[in-house]
């Protein structure tokens, strides 16, 4: 890489490397003051909040398997050949393969750091490996570094706070971004997670309290006679008798007109106000709505009827892949295709067959070894 190696890293790469982007990572997550919307015991959007909205988690859940199944394999750029099938040019896989693509003494399988990385991409769009060198300059063995272990400073220089076991794996520390303007779930979906808890929370509430906003009208000379906090302990006597756990009955004496047609409200509410919040998530998450598995959930009105199905043939594969997954294995394989991790030359792509391939009951599947 040479002058732009020196440029952004300065000599050698290490612990507190440059990163290769005048664009810095966030120091940590963005923090949102949002205590008074969230009615979670935390001050911020976290990886621990955001995994708590069902369609964030099964997205994340479903990148994160479907690029940790692909195994990485080293090519050597060099040596291209015409596939036969599709008439492309490819690169030729390399006899004798590094050692750390399919292999770890952290006591993790490769699965694991693969499964980090994407998790730390679609969570932050950042995420960061620690290789130890061999003799040859070159990674050895490789871990993942999780996101809330390293930083970025204003000189974008790295900075990790290692864990137990982690010391030998900084000798070089390597960052991969996601792409420009994809900040992750945890910043660019940070409102449309917010609306997920609300709409939920709004949603529990009315299951508790089934019936519609009540207004209570007094007797022009009984609210004058009492104070305002025999008014508040009426109100509350009254909000006991009818919620589900008195069996949402009141008792009223005459002088008291109760009135709730104007409070009535369609639960067909909160299935739009969930679904078009799914189809929010899934459009950040660059995956289909289907995959998110959005279904009415019945009612009379109001609602968008929603009905989705899995992905059932390579077509469906080959888009969600193309739309949606391909810039994780892209984002990865091209970082680990620099010369601070690959001979000149060579290159590392992950295996996309395993997805891309229908699979049948019968077909055995590639895996790392």
């Amino acid at each position: 890489m040479g002058f732009f190696r020196d440029f952004f890293l300065g000599p050698g790469a290490s612990a507190t490397s440059g990163l290769l982007s005048w664009h810095s990572p966030q120091d940590s997550i963005q923090s949102l003051l949002i205590a008074d919307a969230l009615p979670v015991a935390t001050d911020s959007v976290t990886r621990d909040v955001a995994l708590r909205v069902p369609a964030v988690k099964r997205a994340h859940d479903l990148i994160c398997g479907v690029i940790a199944d692909m195994p990485l394999i080293a090519f050597d750029g060099t040596r291209m050949v015409r596939d036969p099938e599709t008439g492309e040019l490819e690169a030729t896989r390399l006899e004798k393969q590094p050692e750390w693509l399919s292999t770890t003494e952290t006591g993790l399988p490769p699965r694991d750091l693969r499964w980090g990385v994407t998790s730390d991409l679609f969570m932050s769009g950042w995420a960061a490996i620690g290789f130890k060198l061999g003799t040859d300059g070159l990674p050895a063995d490789a871990l993942h570094i999780p996101k809330d272990r390293w930083w970025a400073d204003e000189e974008c220089v790295i900075h990790v706070r290692p864990a137990a076991g982690m010391k030998d794996y900084l000798q070089r520390v390597i960052p991969i971004r996601l792409g420009y303007g994809s900040n992750g779930m945890l910043v660019d979906a940070q409102l449309d997670i917010l609306d997920a808890i609300g709409i939920r929370d709004a949603y529990r509430d009315r299951i508790k309290n089934p019936i519609a906003l009540t207004m209570l009208t007094l007797a022009a000379e009984r609210w004058d006679q009492w104070s305002k906090s025999e008014r508040e302990d009426f109100r509350i006597g009254f909000i006991a008798a009818r919620s589900s756990e008195g069996g949402a009955t009141g008792l009223k004496p005459d002088w008291v007109s109760v009135d709730t047609a104007a409070g009535q409200l369609p639960t067909d509410l909160f299935e739009s106000g969930r679904n078009g919040n799914r189809l929010d998530l899934a459009n950040h998450a660059g995956l289909p709505a289907s995959i998110l598995e959005g279904v009415r959930q019945g009612g009379s009105g109001g609602g968008t009827d929603i009905k989705y199905s899995g992905v059932q043939n390579g077509a469906q594969r080959s888009e969600i892949w193309d739309y949606g997954l391909a810039k994780y294995a892209s984002a990865i394989g091209a970082r680990l295709s620099l010369n601070d991790v690959c001979a000149p030359g060579h290159l590392i792509r992950l295996d996309t067959s395993r997805f891309l391939t229908v699979p049948t009951p019968t077909a055995q599947q590639t895996s790392e070894d």
